[in-house]
């Protein structure tokens, strides 16, 4: 008869190494009931992890669109409601202007004055708009204020006070005079070179921006476009114009005059806002075809990735009880000793 020594050691291993594992796999099976999703996604899909790889950056590509085209979206709504405040100062004017009629008094005409100037004040500072650190009415030239103000040291009024002194008046001036001046002298130095030597330094070209794959639109619009350079035109026109101690019926043709361009002005800014919400609208539906492509791609990798959630369940149970097990089993060995049977 043989015997051979008898060691619990071996055993109280074996069962530390079956914990061990039964944790590690408990971690991924509770990894996998709380995201749905394997916890070695190489592991476990094998080949298929390259589409999966290719779905996610496709999935991730598209989102990245989406934001920006919200930053798009908020540009364009700042530029929106910039133009939409311009087009109530131009009925303010245009309303002011109607006020004063063929005649005025003193008081009235002080009026009509003030709030040309008011009005143009305010425009000015709503085509020198900014967000996020860019100017919306700048064109490309973000970085560039579009506009200069309308003041006593500015290069707009010195060159209108220069044309008025050259030009050949009568005494009294005539409403001939007076329209010939306007039409011939002041207007082309607002819708020519003069208003960008003047009066705006933004440029021509507008900010256009991707908003899908295949699509790209005009995201912005210029201070160059004929709706504020008629604004402006309307607005000088009456400021410097209507003070002037002239008879009714040259008075009559700088209100007439004024408000014919301050209707220009407001045909031009509706002009600009249509184009504006035209690149809104095609902006929304990028969106909702963009988020629809995102859909499939993050619906076709979970169809490859997702794990059974009953399954998972199922074997988190398992490794728990066998945790618990191994517990019992492993404390049991470690009471185990010779002195209980001495």
């Amino acid at each position: 008869m043989s015997t051979s020594n008898v060691s619990n050691l071996s055993i109280q291993t074996s069962m530390r190494l079956t914990i061990r594992q039964a944790q590690a796999e408990l971690i991924k099976a509770q990894q996998e009931v709380t995201t749905g999703m394997y916890a070695d996604v190489g592991a476990s899909i094998g080949s298929e992890t390259s589409r999966v790889l290719d779905l996610t950056r496709d999935s991730m590509r598209l989102q990245s669109m989406i934001d920006t085209n919200a930053i798009v979206t908020q540009r364009l709504d700042a530029s929106q409601e910039a133009l939409n405040q311009m087009a109530a100062s131009a009925q303010e004017m245009q309303d002011a202007l109607i006020a004063l009629g063929q005649s005025g008094t003193t008081t009235t005409i002080t009026v009509a004055v003030n709030t040309v100037s008011n009005v143009l004040s305010n425009f000015t500072n709503l085509a020198n708009t900014s967000f996020s650190g860019e100017y919306l009415f700048s064109g490309v030239n973000t970085d560039v204020q579009p506009l200069t103000d309308y003041d006593a040291s500015s290069a707009a009024k010195a060159s209108f006070d220069a044309a008025y002194a050259a030009y050949p008046w009568s005494t009294p001036k005539t409403a001939s005079e007076m329209d010939d001046f306007i039409t011939n002298v002041v207007e082309p130095m607002y819708t020519g070179a003069g208003w960008t030597t003047d009066w705006s330094n933004a440029a021509d070209g507008v900010m256009t921006s991707r908003i899908s794959q295949s699509e790209v639109v005009e995201t912005s619009t210029s201070a160059n476009e004929d709706g504020m350079r008629y604004f402006a035109l309307a607005a000088v026109v009456a400021k410097e114009l209507l003070g002037q101690d002239l008879d009714e019926s040259v008075r009559s043709v700088v209100t007439d005059k004024a408000i014919a361009y301050i209707s220009k002005a407001t045909a031009g800014l509706n002009e600009q806002r249509t184009q504006l919400g035209l690149s809104q609208s095609r902006v929304k539906k990028a969106n909702t075809s963009l988020q629809i492509q995102i859909n499939i791609l993050d619906t076709t990798k979970a169809d490859r990735v997702e794990v059974d959630a009953y399954e998972a369940s199922t074997r988190v149970n398992n490794l728990l009880s066998l945790a618990e097990a191994s517990y019992t089993l492993t404390a049991k060995i470690q009471q185990l000793s010779l002195v209980n049977y001495l």
